[in-house]
């Protein structure tokens, strides 16, 4: 491992000890001055409160235009695209005269499309090709079909997908098998279907996503581009993990939006990641985790101005080639392309959000505790995210060219949100008690008298949210699978009473490890979440 500069194990240090420091604050302070712990954490229940609220806001807003733009046609808007000023007068009429909800939406797909018309920019979705990429390490053939075949399923055209499927040699000589059944089955449904192996033991390579990705990318489907000519001025690049499944729609409404996209290929495409596809089989506390990070890609697809890519992701090849490609030496390498695309383009880059589907699984293993531990690691894993923090600050202090106050905003949005994920769980579930722990005689105090049930009255009507989940919940889960017992769906209200645990056990602890590592020099390699499928499970 590459020795790291004093400046870069400085900034290491910043964001855990922040984060211990705000831990710590509230059990020194009660002890000496319980009433000013008691007066934040009242504050700090009322700022949860109004964020509870908002996000309830935002999810439903989400919900509803993911209905939309599923139940929207668009291959025929695709045609629609050829005669783009008698498209632009429909969009419009719609933008004009359509449903109120949907106004605003169609307003700025008029201004986009306007631009693109203006630039002459604007090409036939014929010309648009996709090329898929699925990073594979153990995953069974039956694990890996479920994704090719909802990609078969997907509307646009097959012959405008070429899907690789990378391979890790360091899982053994059984990938072979697995590779011809692949081959046999799906060779000549798609432009093309191509297997490849990824080497072991490649200098400056971290095992992982990136490393893999990258090697399908540039070399796989470099060579494949010598003996095959392929336009790729208009090909996107889909990177999905190998349990991904696309909503029908998918690729026809990711080539529309890339098509309407004023400088589109200085643009990310991020779907709404739900992690519903095996939700029934799970534990409760699991499912819970697994619906919060669903929500949470929801809520972040309607705030674009500060969505970033995550996991299974699109982008424009050109992109790729400005950035070089991914970065083989790190963990979280869907995040770094955002801020890679970022810094090239001198600011002129941000992640457009695709309020259209894709399905995913939540953590699963052979018994619960399995299951527990790796629910642990794969938050662990996303929460060392936090290894851009060096990055990022020497980053923004070397481009002087994108304005101060950009700057600010994307270093903030960044820091403050790392902090938040480890310590706000804390500071909201555990830090109220301590002042009536430390103190005994603070409850016949005012402030200790009245603390608690104000706390109560606030964090009760918070509890909106979590009714807005359970309705969500049911609008987002599959049919529940026939060897269920009914008594499984009164488990997917219940279940949320487990929210505080999940909070705090899969919220909070692994950002504070991961924070606590990177303080400590403590490399986070990247580990494969394990995906099984239970017998009674199978299609």
């Amino acid at each position: 491992m590459q020795k790291k500069d004093v400046f870069t194990r400085f900034l290491e240090f910043i964001p855990a000890t922040v984060t211990w420091i705000i831990i710590s604050l509230p059990i020194i302070f009660s002890f000496y001055a319980p009433m000013y712990v008691a007066l934040f954490i009242i504050l700090f229940d009322f700022y949860w409160l109004m964020r509870a609220l908002t996000y309830a806001y935002y999810t439903l807003s989400a919900l509803r235009k993911m209905r939309r733009d599923q139940r929207t046609d668009w291959n025929l808007r695709l045609e629609k695209l050829k005669q783009p000023e008698n498209y632009l007068k429909e969009l419009e009429d719609e933008a004009n005269h359509g449903p109120w909800l949907n106004r605003q939406e169609r307003k700025s797909e008029v201004e986009a499309l306007n631009q693109v018309i203006g630039s002459e920019n604007l090409v036939s979705w014929e010309k648009v090709e996709h090329l898929i990429i699925i990073p594979t390490y153990k995953e069974s053939v039956e694990v890996l079909s479920r994704g090719i075949d909802s990609i078969l399923a997907d509307e646009y055209p097959d012959n405008k997908k070429i899907i690789i499927m990378t391979f890790e040699e360091r899982a053994g000589e059984e990938i072979h098998e697995r590779i011809n059944s692949l081959i046999k089955k799906y060779k000549g449904k798609f432009k093309d279907f191509i297997c490849t192996i990824h080497p072991e033991g490649i200098e400056g390579e971290l095992k992982g996503k990136g490393a893999n990705c990258d090697w399908a990318i540039r070399r796989e489907f470099g060579k494949y581009l010598k003996t095959h000519p392929t336009k790729t001025e208009n090909l996107l690049v889909s990177i999905f993990d190998s349990d991904t499944q696309v909503d029908k729609k998918y690729f026809s409404y990711l080539t529309y939006k890339y098509l309407i996209t004023p400088e589109r290929n200085r643009r990310g495409y991020q779907p709404i990641a739900l992690f519903t596809n095996n939700i029934w089989e799970v534990p409760m506390i699991n499912r819970i985790v697994g619906f919060s990070s669903s929500f949470w890609q929801m809520i972040e697809s309607c705030r674009p101005w500060r969505l970033t890519n995550f996991s299974s992701q699109s982008l424009p090849y050109k992109l790729l080639e400005d950035i070089d490609f991914l970065d083989v030496s790190i963990v979280s390498e869907d995040s770094r392309h955002y801020y890679r695309s970022f810094f090239k383009y001198s600011g002129d880059y941000s992640a457009v959000p695709l309020y259209m589907p894709i399905y995913m699984d939540a953590v699963l293993a052979e018994n619960f505790w399995t299951t527990i531990k790796n629910q642990y690691k794969q938050k662990q894993r996303w929460a060392w995210g936090i290894e851009h923090f060096p990055y990022l600050v020497k980053e923004l202090l070397k481009h002087k060219e994108i304005s101060i106050l950009e700057r600010w905003e994307l270093f903030l949005r960044y820091f403050i949100g790392n902090i938040s994920w480890s310590t706000s769980s804390m500071i909201l579930l555990v830090a109220g008690w301590l002042p009536f722990l430390t103190n005994p005689h603070f409850t016949s105090t005012i402030i200790g008298f009245n603390a608690p049930r104000m706390a109560r009255i606030i964090l009760g009507l918070a509890w909106i949210g979590l009714i807005v989940s359970v309705f969500i919940t049911f609008k987002l889960i599959p049919p529940k699978p026939d060897h269920h017992h009914r008594l499984k769906t009164v488990e997917m209200v219940i279940m949320w009473l487990l929210s505080p645990i999940a909070a705090i056990f899969f919220g909070s602890i692994p950002a504070i490890d991961a924070q606590t590592r990177l303080l400590l020099g403590k490399q986070l390699g990247f580990w494969v979440t394990p995906k099984i499928q239970k017998q009674n499970d199978k299609k």
